[in-house]
């Protein structure tokens, strides 16, 4: 009895990964001609958070870095899934809780500083908190997942390492957010905009890492899962 052929991806499926990595290589082009070009945003990257750069003249540099990285997310995400490296649909929903999160980071500035708060405002912080926080839950427990498989040990390690790192960086946002918001007290943050830019950082690692291990799934011809 003869057993059944495995799924040949198209021309489209196979070209996931290489569109994600570009889609984040935009990304990062994009993020740092706005760092070092203060024409486009004169903002101190040691206070200024990141959502201030779509007050800035260069906030269409900001939206399309934003609109790229979700883009190359969510082509990442079906790879990962079309490849079984991440099959669990929590995982599944985080990943693409992320992608949503940093569309509606986009679509909703932020308010200005000293201004009066609004929904668009409100909508936006709660957007940035998700996308703070889903991406780091979904490297780590991908990592987790797989530690034991010889074939990913190393993109597993590097997965949870990048995703653990990151979220201590998280909490110069949650814990005053949880004092002023929900305790209805006033405790400011320090350096916020370094501290956000190296969780930026640290995020961008762990896609690439993502995006190397889904390659790597691909030459190692593990089986695709048909759609």
């Amino acid at each position: 009895m003869l057993s059944p052929s495995p799924v040949r991806p198209s021309l489209r499926a196979r070209l996931l990964v290489p569109g994600a990595l570009t889609a984040f290589a935009g990304a990062v082009v994009l993020l740092a001609v706005l760092h070092l070009d203060r024409r486009l945003a004169p903002l101190d990257p040691v206070s200024s958070m990141l959502s201030d750069y779509a007050l800035s003249p260069g906030r269409w540099m900001w939206d399309g870095a934003l609109l790229l990285t979700s883009t190359g997310s969510a082509l990442l995400l079906v790879a990962l899934y079309r490849r079984g490296l991440l099959a669990n649909p929590a995982l599944v929903a985080a990943k693409a809780l992320w992608c949503v999160s940093l569309l509606a980071v986009a679509v909703f500035a932020k308010d200005p500083q000293g201004g009066a708060i609004t929904a668009t405002g409100k909508i936006h912080l709660y957007a940035s908190a998700v996308t703070c926080l889903s991406l780091p839950v979904v490297g780590w427990a991908l990592g987790r997942r797989h530690r034991d498989d010889p074939r990913w040990r190393r993109f597993a390690t590097w997965s949870r390492r990048l995703a653990l790192a990151a979220i201590p960086f998280y909490l110069p946002f949650i814990v005053p957010f949880a004092v002023n918001v929900v305790l209805g007290g006033h405790l400011p943050t320090v350096a916020t905009g370094l501290v956000e830019r190296l969780m930026m950082v640290l995020e961008i690692a762990l896609l690439a890492v993502l995006g190397q291990w889904a390659h790597r799934a691909m030459r190692a011809g593990v089986p695709f899962r048909a759609a």
